[in-house]
């Protein structure tokens, strides 16, 4: 844990256990698997591994122990065990002062090797028989290694060999081993560089004979580990794992295996007859005809706004940065007793809506905005945005925003309107915010958790409670039509547009199968937006995408053991908005919304997004539903072609704000899971959110 930006050194650190299934490939044939077996040991400890199961800790000096401790633990967890099963806490020694040692390491015999300041490498052979460890010896080491040893951030043994890292560069040290029966101690001696690896390294280890992993710790490639293999340490794999933000050690092996075709699985792996071959949902799609706005204002508590004008304008109309412009209005209602309201599309479009609603694939997209003001005079004002569709567009582009009108309740709030006095952050600003922080991930950790209420985009999630104006809560009061001459929007004006890259597939592959993800002809998806109110922001409905985009994007037959999210690059508008309110009032709100698909100079079509390879699996399969669970047979493929993919709640971060979106299956947008050959086990997959032929979602895989 952290504490003011430092590491908390009274704070516990928790102990998690994965297995390499495949350590000899690197990575390259297949995946760390989290058993997940935790244990806690105190912050400021050393954890390394005895192998053979056996897990040290030494524990910092302390009055009783001025020392330090070392207490020996026993992984259990294969015989059901606790994964630190107390075993031998070891005697104090003036021989043992395992808080001063700059590294401590052990060897495949047992040894437990400590270099201190002065370059002395004392070995001790820990008895399983006693608590003493009165045998040790000094290292034969060369003055090479212990100057290496001293600055390197990683120190470990494999077979005859020791390692160490050292700015992101890997030696390699021959190890002469003495008899157990301790005579002298061991000699380290040579030193070749086997490893030039990236910055950022902060951690590496070996499995066993032939293999290393390492880990980085900073930039955007924080917590991927790399896995190198061979007489040259060719890189198997550049994202062996990713997410892997703590230290870790490995229980290293004598020896490694190959691999062979059978699952990888930590659980009961047995056939399950009652789980049926994955069919395609032949149904004919049932096409709608979404060509009515309709939604919900409530309060900030949830309680309906009631008789409030709502005032609904087309927002497609192109707009070049700086030019202010009055939206074409597509008409006038009142919100009812429970805040609902609805407004049919006209017959006769306003001017240049038609342009714009075919050039976004037939889809209309809109805002509802309502204005109302509290008895101490507070103004508040609720934005929906939304999408509809006349009889007369394409299917597609019906069925879409029918879809995307699912993916919500379709209820916005009423937000109190208060001028932020700061002036609007430029880029580097936008990179603090919690939204940033969270696109930076290498893994979706998120899901399609809800969004927080309120956002910044400076900085971490608001605490302030945005409602509080004043010293009063206005989340409750009723609102009234504003008198004194109403409220009357004055126009929209683009301040910035920007392209974010915005999640609009994902694609499952484990195992022996081959994942592919296609995204071709259109947008079809469905993008948050958002409005500010003072210095922070809220998610205030959705914009439908659907103009063209000419290219095909997306990735073909990846795996196996892959995973991982499409993300295109989509234009967004920052804008702001105008009216007055009464004589003199006159007010502003920003909003952000998406726009076209559009390629940056010099930049990519599509791109992969976050690693969801954690959603796979045995663990995975074993949390599903039984009613979601099918399975591909050797060789064929099963894919999503219709209805609509689960939400990712932060798609995208634009200005600094995390969006959520989502997107419509057709023959141009799939999902496409495709089995190898190995036929001793078969290839299950299951849907997110349903039976894979009704309506799952996404697709998973084991």
């Amino acid at each position: 844990m952290r504490k003011n930006g430092q590491v908390d050194p009274n704070a516990s650190r928790v102990i998690r256990k994965y297995v390499d299934w495949a350590p000899k490939e690197a990575g390259a044939g297949g995946p760390f698997i989290d058993t997940e077996y935790t244990a806690t040991v105190p912050g400021s400890s050393r954890v390394f591994s005895g192998g053979g199961g056996i897990i040290y800790v030494a524990t910092k000096a302390s009055s009783a122990h001025p020392k330090g401790q070392l207490l020996a633990y026993k992984d259990r967890t294969s015989e059901g065990g606790e994964l630190l099963s107390p075993w031998i806490t070891y005697q104090d020694s003036p021989d043992t002062p395992w808080a001063d040692y700059l590294k401590i390491w052990t060897d495949l015999d047992g040894r437990i090797l400590a270099l201190d300041a002065s370059g002395k490498i004392r070995t001790y052979l820990p008895s399983q028989a006693s608590t003493s460890m009165p045998n040790s010896q000094n290292a034969d080491a060369s003055d090479s290694f212990v100057a290496e040893a001293k600055k390197a951030t990683e120190v470990w043994s494999a077979y005859n060999k020791v390692f160490t890292l050292a700015g992101g560069v890997v030696k390699e040290w021959s190890y002469t081993r003495q008899k157990l029966a301790f005579g002298l101690g061991p000699k380290i001696s040579g030193g070749s560089l086997i490893l030039t690896s990236q910055e950022g390294i902060a951690n590496a280890w070996s499995p066993g004979p032939g293999t290393i992993y390492t880990r980085v710790n900073s930039g955007s490639d924080e917590g991927r580990v790399s896995g190198y293999a061979g007489a040259l340490m060719e890189q198997k794999s550049n994202e062996a794992m990713v997410g892997m933000y703590a230290h870790v050690f490995a229980d290293t092996a004598p020896c490694l295996g190959d691999i062979t075709e059978v699952k990888p699985s930590l659980g009961e792996a047995a056939e399950d007859p009652n789980i049926p071959q994955a069919t395609t949902d032949e149904t004919p799609e049932t096409v709608q005809s979404p060509n009515v706005f309709s939604g919900r204002f409530v309060l900030g508590n949830g309680q309906p706004a009631a008789g409030l004008p709502v005032r609904v304008e087309a927002t497609d109309i192109e707009a070049e940065i700086g030019v202010t412009q009055e939206l074409p209005t597509l008409g006038n209602t009142v919100t009812a007793s429970d805040g609902t309201w609805s407004l049919p599309l006209p017959s006769a479009l306003p001017p240049g809506v038609k342009e714009a609603a075919e050039a976004n694939g037939g889809v209309i997209n809109a805002s509802a905005s309502a204005v109302g003001v509290t008895s101490t005079g507070t103004v508040m004002r609720g934005v929906n945005y939304q999408a509809a569709a006349p009889a007369s567009a394409s299917p597609s582009a019906r069925q879409s925003v029918f879809l995307a009108a699912q993916d919500g309740a379709n209820s916005s709030s009423m937000l109190p309107v208060v001028a932020n006095a700061e002036p609007e952050p430029d880029g580097s600003q936008y990179e603090q915010s919690w939204g940033s922080q969270q696109e930076q991930a290498p893994v979706d950790n998120y899901g399609d958790s809800p969004l927080p209420t309120w956002q910044s985009a400076t900085a971490d999630l608001p605490s302030a409670d945005p409602y509080m104006i004043n010293g009063t809560d206005t989340k409750s009061m009723i609102l009234a039509p504003y008198k004194d001459g109403g409220c009357d929007k004055t126009g929209e004006t683009v301040i910035s547009k920007n392209i974010y890259y915005t999640t609009v597939g994902e694609g499952h592959a484990y195992w022996d199968a081959k994942a592919s993800v296609d995204y071709d002809s259109k947008l079809s998806s469905t993008v948050d937006a958002a409005v500010k109110t003072g210095s922070n922001w809220a998610i205030q409905g959705s914009t439908t995408l659907g103009s063209s985009i000419s290219v095909t994007t997306g990735f073909t037959n990846k795996g196996p053991y892959f995973a991982k999210q499409w993300k295109v690059p989509i234009e967004y508008k920052k804008i702001e908005i105008k009216w007055k309110c009464g004589k003199n009032n006159n007010m502003s709100q920003y909003a952000i919304r998406a726009g076209k698909y559009k390629v940056p100079s010099g930049g990519a079509t599509g791109k992969y997004g976050a690693d969801v390879r954690s959603k796979d699996g045995y663990k995975g399969w074993n949390k599903s539903p039984k009613a979601n669970r099918a399975y591909v047979s050797p060789g064929s493929y099963f894919q999503i072609s219709k209805n609509r993919s689960a939400k990712w709640s932060i798609a995208a971060t634009a200005y600094g704000v995390s969006l959520g979106a989502s997107t419509q299956y057709d023959r141009d947008h799939k999902q496409r899971i495709t089995a190898g050959d190995y036929k001793n086990a078969k290839h299950y997959i299951w849907g997110k959110n349903g039976p894979v032929s009704s309506k799952p979602g996404i697709l998973y895989s084991y």
